[in-house]
């Protein structure tokens, strides 16, 4: 009988050994990935449209973002842009956008204004009268004081 209970014993000791070497692995990575700083943070995106044109969609870096009425936003959001956690210059977006009302896709390479650690809430699109595109990472709405769109161009 002692035969047995011992070869049952080392049987129990093998096993969990091989549980936790199966454990190692994981807890390595797990280690690893918590030393690292995450490199990008995911953004709702919201569009401003500042125009005379309905926009039917539109897109930043193929997320896509809800439609907006002439002289309209900010009532919608759309999951998710990733965005780099900082800054870099000369950063810069691809935004396309088109409807019905438009009878065509537009595109335009748009750079990102500077943001710091702070402005993280949402990524906000501003298709401007002008024709111009705006985008901001900003953690405020368009009729904050802070927000970084000002004057007449911050007008719907």
């Amino acid at each position: 009988m002692s035969s047995i209970a011992t070869a049952s014993s080392a049987t129990n000791r093998l096993s969990a050994w091989l549980r936790t070497l199966r454990l190692l692995p994981l807890l390595a990575l797990s280690f690893l990935l918590a030393g690292c700083p995450a490199d990008n943070v995911p953004l709702e995106i919201v569009g401003y449209n500042h125009t005379d044109h309905d926009i039917g969609f539109f897109s930043i870096n193929d997320y896509g973002g809800p439609y907006i009425g002439k002289h309209e936003g900010g009532g919608k959001f759309t999951c998710c842009v990733l965005v780099p956690t900082q800054y870099k210059p000369g950063m810069a977006v691809s935004v396309r956008w088109g409807g019905l009302e438009m009878g065509q896709t537009k595109e335009q390479r748009v750079e990102v204004q500077p943001y710091g650690p702070n402005d993280f809430g949402h990524f906000a699109v501003h298709f401007l009268r002008d024709g111009s595109i705006k985008v901001f990472v900003t953690a405020y709405y368009l009729k904050h004081p802070q927000y970084p769109l000002k004057g007449d161009e911050a007008k719907l």
